[in-house]
């Protein structure tokens, strides 16, 4: 066991001890071998040393990190772009999003113990991947074409494009929005579908979804105020899928709400803020807790979570394998939150 500075962090490094932040939670367990966004987030969080083992275990690249790594950097140099004046780079999102659409094709979950994994200055291009993907898993369900898949994903990664026309100060403000300053950013809707409806090689349905992913299914939404089927259904999937990954997001003026706590909130605005079907699709396609992330229970118990898909997500069956505090786990367990209502997860270690 040996004693490492972040500098001196790489990738295959196994953790010798768990990595606990100062308020006492666990951000990574012992044994963990260390990948590249592993290290990103002990950095995010200025950990100034950690304890590793002495071999160095090889690591091989995953394909989904790839793309993913891939997506997030297409769609920020796009935006930056955009609000430097630059066009859309249609083919380069193109490209793209036909590799997501076509990993999701062959596997639902492939992408979802990545998503999430955010910090406050790339909030933006991280939520427009997170939001593609919720999205063609939602399509996917829906028995969608794959031509419409494409548009859907193109839609969904570019569903903000918008806001390269807000001023930064605006957007990012880490206090509560003057109204004067929400009917600013209210307008990045009609911003996007300038963009993108004036962008050769983007088609109508995809920058409708610029447009009308705030509509709100019972016409109390924005820009046009438009109601149930008036809303076309590809921005009904990204309406959904935009509050959901937005809510589980730390904000620099709210902490973020735990996965069910999101999907709670979508299912209790359901025939509100959006369509009962499609919303009923989506919580059964999305994994709410993806299987074999680690989450810390209220007990102060840390479990993995148990293959869950679906409603069951929302309380899933979670393996307990150490303690917060206390002696330790000799033989791991395995509880069903859905029936354990006194038990809830409190936090996602990793």
């Amino acid at each position: 066991m040996r004693k490492v500075t972040l500098d001196e962090l790489q990738p295959g490094m196994k953790l010798a001890q768990d990595i606990i932040l100062e308020d006492g939670r666990f951000l990574l367990l012992k044994g963990f071998t260390l990948r590249k966004r592993y290290l990103d987030k002990i950095r995010l969080y200025d950990i100034p040393y950690v304890f590793v083992e002495n071999e160095i275990q090889k690591i091989e690249h995953i394909s989904e990190e790839i793309i993913y790594s891939e997506t997030y950097h297409t769609i920020k140099n796009v935006m930056k772009a955009v609000r430097e004046g630059a066009n859309v780079d249609v083919e380069a999102v193109k490209e793209t999003v036909s590799e997501i659409v076509h990993s999701i094709m062959s596997n639902d979950n492939v992408f979802m113990n990545l998503t999430g994994i955010r910090d406050i200055d790339n909030y933006t291009y991280l939520h427009s991947v997170d939001v593609c993907i919720y999205s063609i898993i939602t399509g996917k369900s829906m028995g969608l074409p794959l031509e419409v898949l494409n548009d859907l994903a193109m839609g969904a990664i570019l569903h903000d494009i918008g806001k390269c026309k807000i001023p930064l100060n605006v957007l990012n403000k880490p206090a509560k929005l003057t109204d004067s300053e929400y009917e600013l950013i209210k307008k990045h809707v009609d911003y996007g579908y300038d963009i993108l409806s004036r962008t050769p090689g983007i088609n109508e349905d995809v920058a409708k979804i610029a447009l009308y992913h705030h509509e709100h299914w019972n016409g109390e939404g924005y820009p046009r105020g438009l109601k149930g089927e008036e809303i076309d259904y590809l921005s009904r999937i990204v309406a959904i899928a935009d509050v959901y990954d937005a809510l589980t997001a730390n904000r620099v003026y709210r902490k973020r709400f735990m996965p069910h706590e999101a999907a709670e909130y979508i299912i209790s605005n359901t025939g509100t803020q959006f369509d009962p079907q499609i919303q009923r699709i989506f919580i059964e396609s999305i994994a709410i807790y993806p299987a074999d992330i680690i989450v810390m229970l209220s007990t102060g118990e840390v479990a993995r979570v148990v293959e869950s898909k679906g409603p069951p997500s929302i309380r899933p069956k979670v393996m307990v394998i150490t303690r917060k505090e206390g002696p330790p786990v000799l033989e791991p367990y395995v509880i069903d939150l859905a029936k354990s209502p006194e038990v809830s997860i409190v936090d996602i270690i990793s």
